[in-house]
């Protein structure tokens, strides 16, 4: 079947995944058929035995416990880091994307086996919350899978989409819920006169499902077993139990799905080896109240991440029409209650939450046009249609056009072309060409369907002519406004305040390009390999540059410039992003001439676990510096961010990923992002003692410089400090304590311009330098020094004086500040 558009969908899941064809304007899941039992899932899981035979699905699933070390699931946590997964018994290796690349080769071929289609393009979705190297590695995963094309598409507004697709509305709001078994995603959706436009969004790639069986097995389940069996050191984080562990959260999986249907059950009995050939058996029963402890400030956390979404946005309950839920566990009357109570908002779930993204994402593959045809050249009596159209809209008069071409017609004078709907035989009339073979059309469309239009070329004598395509396909139907950047976008900057500068804000549709001028801080010698530049670009929306992830960075070395870059060199930064979310740095140095480019290659590390928990460590003992401060300050705005710490479950979330870090990547790859997020909190807690400090500094800085404004400012340099006094005074207001920092910065290089401008200065400082002779280490040059600052002045040689007075700074004994670099060592400044 030739097509014209993708059409085809996959929601690809941590724990399930499923493909989904747009038929008209209904959709449908194409179910897979394994041992005999068909399912519109498949599980996102993947073994290799010893003879290398892959599987896929349940079967895979079923050996995750049996033969751990030959069967995965939930890699689409680990995607686009370098983690590998090895297969013991076969002796391979595969990354992430490669196992993802299975699951999506298993769903293509269930399509081919019930409507013998081979699919070769396909929308994949992925989380809201997906950084950048997140995506790159999903679309990477579909390419090794054998598809020509591939967009992406975040889940959220696949869901909605499947929701809104045929909806006839005027304007309103909803929040997409999708709690999947590994991420967790927030969004809200505008509908409005046939369009779907994302608002906000927010989430978190290390909460779901498999994040409350976890809390089960260690909270309730392992105490039990510890209490009938004497275990040494039976944690998650010891390789020797992962094994037993595994068993027991594939348990816990089961108990929670006959929670959601009963008030108990007995955990299914797990059986493994404890050494010396010795096995246990262990079984307990679970209740729905016990399982709902150790849920519910998952759920919770969940809850708070879409009030904060809508908060930000200035939105209440009562702005949001319904809530819609995605994902399985969203299925279970527990799980609804509690969402239900925290948020307050009506819930849908009227589409199947396990398989309402791969809907969406199949109605979305409608408007993506694709053209799989190979290049070949004409016949004699065959032409090419370039058409440009767009496949849905809910115009019912949308327009068409194109351009006709032909291997022997130059002239298409006196050619027609006309629409035919084969459903309704409805004609456009016939439509003269442009002798260039452009035209247009204005078509009529029936709702509730996929219109076909046949396409009819006739020559000056009227005879039908063969075209590639034959049809053009035109659907009324909800579409999708942009597709939003997920996370802020910037350069981190160099220098001792940890500055980020954002070139591109969340939530922006994509492509982007941005240019920024920027200056060196050091100097490059030519020929230095060990000298280089570095321009970070990193990812996240924290005003701290170090808070966000290091996306990749671009390096200009001494090596590859043909002649040294001073400190101070000007360089013009372009930052661009496309559709596909591919980045490209490029630099480019006037002094030089020449522009320097890559892209980003995106890849995450691995997290060290022994470096997450000395940096645990650290931060353990700056919190308890922060709250002894705090407990002797005055005011009570840092005594209670360090109280909300204390009361969260954060510390203790930290400490179990830490601990479970050696034995389980995903717990290692949680327990960075969760140290990053106490970081953050410890930082406010930190902000909020140094805020009255900097308020005052600010304050009689700006005094100091108002003093020197007045007697020797220039009329701009007037007009520059009038506009910072406003700033200021907002930012206070506003409690703003890194903007307040960079005005602070403004106040005192506005004072320093001013004041090197005055020959008196560099007379005083010159007197200031006299005096502290005795403390400068060469004494020789100093002498030598101080002699020619006084022939300067004496003949009014201010500029000389300047010039001596800099190198005496240089002579004087600098204190040495035992701190930690911070920030990713950037090269540029503003």
């Amino acid at each position: 079947m030739s097509r014209s558009t993708i059409d085809f969908g996959i929601d690809l899941g941590t724990t399930n995944s499923a493909i989904a064809v747009l038929n008209g304007v209904t959709t449908e899941v194409i179910k897979n058929t394994r041992d005999g039992a068909e399912s519109e899932i498949t599980p996102s899981a993947v073994s290799i035995d010893r003879r290398g035979n892959i599987q896929v699905g349940q079967r895979a699933r079923n050996r995750l416990i049996d033969t751990p070390d030959d069967a995965y699931g939930e890699f689409k946590r680990r995607m686009g880091t370098d983690h590998v997964y090895e297969f013991r018994s076969s002796g391979q290796s595969r990354r992430p994307e490669d196992l993802s690349a299975e699951i999506l080769k298993s769903l293509r071929g269930d399509v081919q086996q019930r409507t013998g289609e081979l699919v070769e393009a396909c929308v994949v979705t992925v989380p809201a919350a997906f950084e950048l190297h997140q995506c790159d590695a999903t679309r990477k995963a579909a390419q090794t899978a054998g598809f020509k094309s591939s967009p992406l598409l975040q889940e959220p507004v696949a869901a909605a989409l499947a929701y809104g697709f045929q909806a006839d509305r005027d304007k309103s709001y909803w929040l997409v819920y999708d709690f999947g078994g590994g991420t967790f995603d927030a969004a809200i959706i505008k509908a409005e006169d046939g369009t779907l436009h994302v608002v906000n969004h927010g989430g978190d790639n290390f909460l779901g499902g498999s994040d409350m069986d976890w809390a089960i097995v260690e909270q309730i389940v392992v105490p039990r077993l510890l209490e009938e069996y004497s275990l040494r050191e039976f944690t998650r984080g010891n390789r020797r139990w992962s094994q037993a562990f595994a068993k027991l959260k594939r348990s816990v999986e089961i108990a929670k799905i006959d929670l959601s249907r009963s008030e108990r059950t007995t955990l299914e009995t797990c059986k493994f080896a404890v050494g010396s050939g010795e096995d246990i058996e262990f079984d307990c029963e679970l209740t729905r109240g016990e399982l709902l402890s150790a849920a519910e400030p998952i759920i919770l956390r969940s809850a708070e991440i879409c009030k904060r979404v809508l908060k930000e946005k200035k939105l209440g309950p009562d702005a949001i029409e319904k809530v819609i839920l995605v994902g399985g566990p969203t299925l279970a009357p527990y799980f609804r209650e509690s969402l239900a109570k925290s948020l307050g908002i009506a819930l849908d779930h009227s589409v199947d939450p396990l398989t309402v993204v791969a809907r969406g994402a199949a109605v979305f593959a409608a408007t993506q046009r694709f053209n799989d045809a190979p290049t070949v050249a004409l016949s004699t009596g065959e032409y090419k249609i370039d058409i440009r159209h767009k496949p849905v809209g809910m115009d019912s008069a949308p327009m068409a056009g194109g351009k006709v071409s032909g291997p022997s017609t130059q002239d298409f004078s006196n050619f027609t072309l006309e629409l035919v709907n084969s459903k309704t035989q409805w004609r456009s009339g016939k439509i003269a060409l442009r002798p260039d073979g452009v035209f247009f059309a204005s078509l009529h469309a029936e709702g509730g369907q996929r219109n076909i239009y046949a396409i009819e070329l006739c020559d000056p004598s009227g005879r039908k002519l063969k075209t590639t395509p034959d049809s053009l396909t035109y659907t009324i139907g909800a579409v999708v406004e942009e597709q939003p950047l997920c996370h802020s976008m910037g350069i981190a900057l160099g220098g001792e305040n940890n500055e980020y500068d954002r070139l591109f804000e969340k939530g922006r549709g994509l492509p982007l390009k941005v240019t920024r001028d920027y200056r060196t801080i050091h100097p490059i010698k030519q020929g230095q390999s060990a000298d280089v530049l570095k321009i970070p670009v990193i990812e996240g929306d924290n005003e701290r540059a170090d808070r966000n992830r290091l996306v990749g960075t671009l390096e200009i070395r001494g090596e590859s410039i043909r002649r040294d870059l001073p400190a101070g060199s000007e360089v013009e930064v372009t930052l661009r992003i496309d559709e596909s979310r591919i980045i490209t740095v490029n630099a480019y140095v006037p002094l030089l001439d020449e522009e320097f480019e890559t892209k980003v290659t995106m890849k995450q590390s691995d997290p060290n676990p022994e470096v997450l928990k000395r940096e645990f460590e650290a931060e353990l003992q700056r919190f308890q510096e922060v709250k002894a401060t705090a407990a002797t300050a005055e005011g009570r705005s840092a005594q209670k961010l360090i109280q909300d710490v204390e009361a969260s479950a954060l510390i203790q979330e930290v400490k179990e990923s830490v601990g479970a870090a050696k034995a389980d990547p995903d717990a290692a790859a949680k327990g960075e992002k969760r140290l990053v997020e106490l970081k953050l909190k410890i930082d406010e807690a930190a902000d909020a003692l140094e805020w009255p400090a900097l308020v005052a500094k600010t304050r009689t800085e700006f005094e100091d410089l108002q003093s020197v404004v007045g007697r020797n400012g220039s009329p701009d340099q007037k007009a520059k400090a009038a506009e910072l006094a406003g700033e200021i005074d907002d930012i206070i207001a506003e409690r703003q304590l890194d903007r307040l920092r960079k005005k602070l910065e403004q106040v005192l290089r506005l004072y320093w311009e001013i004041a090197f401008a005055q020959p008196g200065f560099w007379v005083n400082q010159f007197q200031t330098m006299e005096s502290e002779q005795p403390r400068m280490t060469d004494q020789m040059r100093a002498a030598r020094l101080l002699d020619q600052g006084r022939d300067c002045i004496t003949k009014n040689n201010f500029t000389g004086l300047q010039s001596i007075v800099r190198q005496l700074w240089d002579l004087l004994p600098k204190e040495i500040v035992a701190a930690a670099q911070r920030g990713y060592q950037s090269g540029l400044a503003r």
